[in-house]
């Protein structure tokens, strides 16, 4: 098993001479990226594994001496972990964010889930092992690669003593399948398989995947049975959430203590109620059960999941309180990642981010085979690239419902029966007015479009906390029907060498129909009048200069022979594909990001399928440095264009 290896350092002091002594905030709290349930180690060689830790997922965000630690919820418990704070308070002078497990050591060696609850507050010696790093100094990291990351983590932690309650987490390359067998050799949880070129989406995804040796996971309680005497409890009733409903889920009857038991009993008596909140029970569980508000979180192992949805031989392993309940669902092993975008790992991936797909055989696409479920793995592939461009922007959804792509509509509010995935709210815009918005914060939210049959996502230029100030403004190149591509690919290096002239750097996306998008991200400080007025300005220049070639005139009687350069896209409330979204046209085809050198390479804007496309998300960012662009739509820039005659 060979370790990645990063520079090489030395057994580090409590702090680095040459740390800078500025003071930084405390970060605050992140959602966390989780992974994904799969049986089958990932194939390739861009996955790194490591252990898979029985314990607390934590953050810990350090400023100087001062320390927070936040469970998955982002619940403060700083005072419950004391025991872990010693060698983070001199972590560093500035300030951190990591990502890691909180855990304890059995005599064997292993992390114990039930040792650490019982050492919460006993003293009981816990540590923290830090697998990601977030934020340095002020610095969001999230956007580098994974591998990148650990690096950082890896020189910031150093090597420590295996006492030391802070351990940095290390993983190895290649031969996961040696890795998985030598974790359950020794006893241990399993292994989780990371992309080493992923960046961190607080969300669960794709490319981290969990590998386990044994099976288990959270279940909701439900309710209880009593023993055969009719004193004490004799097993809980387990549920899980799917839909929004309730789902039963079987029950555990041993791995607890009478201690526990008795534990337990206590903490449901104030949650019991007189109907149970399962949408369904069978007849001869509900007959002697005792009923309970859906609130207390169980983790169980079991040996499997039955043809009817519940466990079989479960095991009682203890209470979660850093789990919400709301949020369990019956976790299912999509199937192998690396092999490719396929129906089954489509409905797989719906079902573990809690999306029912309806009809999921449905061909979407006609003349091809592509269908709904194959939609839904194509988005799981691309949601770590897509996710930072649609995440909370207010949306259009261009949606089929009769099978015929001439026959699509635009949607831009919810609508009865949309899953509650796709999110639906009020957006008060800076004059006071409101309106009613959709967007989505993750992969659930693709997923739920596509269950509404949705065949493209567009997004404003702004997100929905700060909808008066655009992030980034976006030329779109239309050509005329039988102008040919090299024609686009010309006027986008144009755009691009005039916008870079006067100080705004921009990046390609091809349409998947037959333009190119030049892309250009902003800091959010110029309103939607300045970003329109400018790209109107601009447009218009480009017309009046060459008026052989550009027109900006949305009008096709206008545009014979030409492009229209069309800057409508720029006002309050319109919107362009986003980046990574497939298109409502024939073949399935993909509007995909790439670098200025490939474009000059490309022959067609519409060259690429979801298929190649999902390839394509695995591979490197073609837009590095996109979101680390810091450029201002200033007025002087506004006035170079406006001005020039």
């Amino acid at each position: 098993m060979e370790a990645v290896e990063a520079p090489p350092r030395k057994k580090r002091s409590p702090r680095r001479d040459s740390e800078s002594t500025r003071s930084f905030p405390l970060p605050t709290f992140r959602q966390f990226q989780l992974c994904t349930l799969t049986d089958t180690i990932p194939a390739g060689g861009n996955w790194l594994f490591e252990m898979k830790f029985d314990g607390y997922r934590a953050q810990i965000a350090i400023s100087g001496s001062e320390v927070r630690v936040y469970t998955r919820n982002g619940h403060d418990w700083t005072q419950q972990f004391s025991v872990i704070l010693p060698p983070l308070k001199t972590l560093t002078t500035g300030s951190v964010l990591l990502d890691g497990e909180i855990v304890a050591i059995d005599k064997a060696g292993r992390t114990n889930f039930s040792m650490l609850k019982t050492g919460i507050g006993a003293g009981i010696p816990l540590k923290f092992y830090g697998f990601d790093i977030l934020e340095r100094d002020g610095q969001d990291l999230t956007g580098l690669p994974l591998l990148e990351r650990k690096i950082i983590l890896a020189e910031l932690i150093g090597d420590r003593d295996p006492s030391d309650s802070l351990q940095y987490s290390h993983h190895a390359v290649e031969n996961g399948k040696a890795v998985l067998d030598a974790m359950c050799d020794g006893g241990h949880e399993g292994v989780i398989a990371k992309r080493a070129d992923g960046r961190y989406i607080g969300d669960r995804t794709a490319s981290w995947l969990k590998i386990k040796c044994i099976k288990r996971q959270e279940f909701v309680i439900g309710g209880w049975r009593p023993s055969d005497n009719g004193v004490g409890m004799a097993s809980l009733l387990l549920g899980t959430y799917e839909d929004g409903k309730f789902i039963y889920r079987g029950r555990v009857g041993t791995g607890f203590s009478d201690a526990m038991r008795d534990k337990i009993l206590k903490q449901m008596d104030s949650l019991r109620i007189a109907k149970p909140a399962f949408a369904t029970v069978p007849r001869d569980i509900a007959r002697k059960a005792h009923w309970v508000r859906p609130e207390l979180v169980a983790e169980v192992a079991y040996a499997e999941i039955t043809p009817d949805g519940s466990v079989r031989h479960a095991s009682f392993q203890g209470m979660r309180a850093d789990k919400r309940a709301s949020q369990v669902v019956l976790e299912q092993p999509v199937g192998d990642m690396g092999s490719g975008l396929d129906a089954e790992m489509g409905k797989e991936i719906a079902a573990a981010v809690g999306v029912k797909l309806s009809n999921p055989d449905k061909v979407m696409y006609p003349g091809t085979e592509i269908t709904k479920a194959h939609l839904a793995a194509y988005y799981a592939a691309a949601a770590e690239k897509m996710l930072p461009h649609i995440k909370d922007r207010p949306l259009s959804l261009v949606r089929d419902t009769d099978n015929d792509l001439k026959k699509t509509f635009f949607q831009k509010h919810a609508l009865p029966g949309m899953p509650k995935t796709l999110k639906d709210g009020e957006l008060t815009k800076i004059k006071g007015t409101e309106s009613r918005i959709l967007w989505v914060e993750d992969l659930a939210g693709l997923i739920g479009g596509v269950q509404m049959n949705t065949l493209e996502f567009h997004v404003w230029g702004s997100d929905r906390h700060t909808p008066d100030l655009p992030e980034r403004l976006v030329f779109d190149i239309d050509p005329d029907e039988g102008l040919g591509f090299e024609h686009v690919k010309q006027a986008a290096t144009d755009i691009r060498d005039i916008l870079g002239a006067i100080g705004l750097q921009s990046w390609p996306l091809v349409s998947g129909g037959k333009g190119v998008h030049v892309v250009v991200p902003l800091v959010p400080e110029a309103d939607w009048t300045a970003v329109k007025d400018f790209c109107q300005n601009f447009a218009e220049l480009l017309a009046r200069n060459e008026p052989q070639r550009f027109v900006a005139n949305m009008s096709k009687a206008k545009r014979k022979g030409r492009m229209f350069l069309d800057y409508l896209r720029n006002g309050q409330g319109s919107t362009a594909i986003c980046p990574w979204s497939t298109r409502a046209r024939t073949g399935g085809t993909v509007a995909v990001p790439v670098s200025w050198e490939e474009l000059i390479g490309l022959d067609r804007a519409n060259g690429f399928d979801l298929f190649a496309a999902a390839d394509r998300a695995q591979g490197p960012d073609a837009w590095q440095g996109y979101f680390a662009a810091e450029q201002k739509l200033t007025q002087a820039i506004q006035d170079v264009i406006a001005n020039h005659r």
